[in-house]
């Protein structure tokens, strides 16, 4: 089990940092995790002479950030409303509710209370001379009914290379599950990284997005090992 004894909402740990790694904790996307996320790129594409990947990966690891620990603070709201999030009819009525009541005010509240139920997002950076991976994970799984909202946005999100169309095609679903991971396809595509590096996955009841960016032939994918 994760230590998530930190001192304030507002910080994020450093849980460790290697030579070829880091691994950041944190439960919402505040200032403090927006610089730490910034400052870690820089300085591990600075080594590897990428610096020009610092936008890409930056706004890609945000979005990935973003969706993680809004699936723990949504958990936490459901079980405040006495929703079963597991449970069809419950999910339907408790996600009408999430969305009318959530505001970015509440995202700091929730941060918070995720905090406190041991509700966290690991973010692990590993990377050499061959290629970078990142992998976002929380330990909230990925429920069937945005399991299936996901993989269909991201079936969608290969049709498309241009962000704006994509989102004006699918505007009525501003606050759908998957959006922001079909971004992330959009943009890598967009970069000529193959679309088949990046997956979602439920693993002991984590959820996990990995990302892996080859940077030379020899960089060798953990989805073939």
């Amino acid at each position: 089990m994760l230590n998530t004894n930190i001192k304030s909402e507002n910080e994020v740990e450093i849980m460790h940092q290697g030579d070829n790694s880091i691994s950041i904790i944190m439960y919402r996307i505040s200032k403090d995790a927006e610089k730490q996320l910034q400052n870690s790129l820089k300085s591990i594409l600075s080594d590897l002479s990428k610096e020009q990947f610092v936008p890409l990966f930056y706004t890609i690891l945000k979005e990935l950030v973003i969706n993680a620990c809004k699936a723990n603070q949504k958990r936490v709201f459901f079980e405040e409303r006495g929703y079963n999030i597991f449970e069809e009819q419950d999910y339907s009525k408790g996600i009408i509710d999430y969305k009318k009541s959530f505001s970015e005010k509440m995202s700091e509240e929730y941060g918070i209370k995720s905090r406190k139920k041991g509700y966290y997002c690991l973010v692990k950076i590993d990377y050499h001379e061959e290629g970078i991976t990142f992998c976002v994970e929380n330990n909230t799984p990925i429920i069937k009914q945005e399991e299936e909202s996901i993989r269909e946005k991201l079936e969608k999100a290969m049709q498309y290379d241009d962000i704006a169309q994509f989102y004006m095609d699918n505007s009525e679903e501003s606050e759908g599950a998957g959006l922001g991971l079909a971004l992330v396809v959009i943009l890598i595509k967009g970069e000529g990284i193959d679309p088949k590096y990046f997956r979602i996955s439920n693993k002991d009841g984590m959820t996990i997005a990995r990302l892996e960016v080859p940077f030379t032939p020899e960089f060798i994918s953990k989805r073939y090992n």
